[in-house]
């Protein structure tokens, strides 16, 4: 069986483990924290659009 590593770089894709630790940080650090909790912000303000509110409507 291949590794989980192998098999991603053969596939051309990326581990979005190793992209955040290296773009962001460990989990537990500092800038690590300040993502997440702009993340968050973020997604909590989306979902309060009109765009957001009707798509879910729609869905249903």
């Amino acid at each position: 069986m291949k590794a989980k590593k192998e098999t991603l770089k053969e596939n051309g894709l990326t581990n979005i483990d190793e992209l955040m630790d290296v773009q962001f940080g460990k989990p537990g650090t500092p800038e690590r924290e300040r993502f997440r909790e702009e993340a968050r912000t973020y997604v909590n303000e989306h979902t309060k659009t009109a765009e957001c509110r009707n798509s879910q409507k729609i869905r249903k």
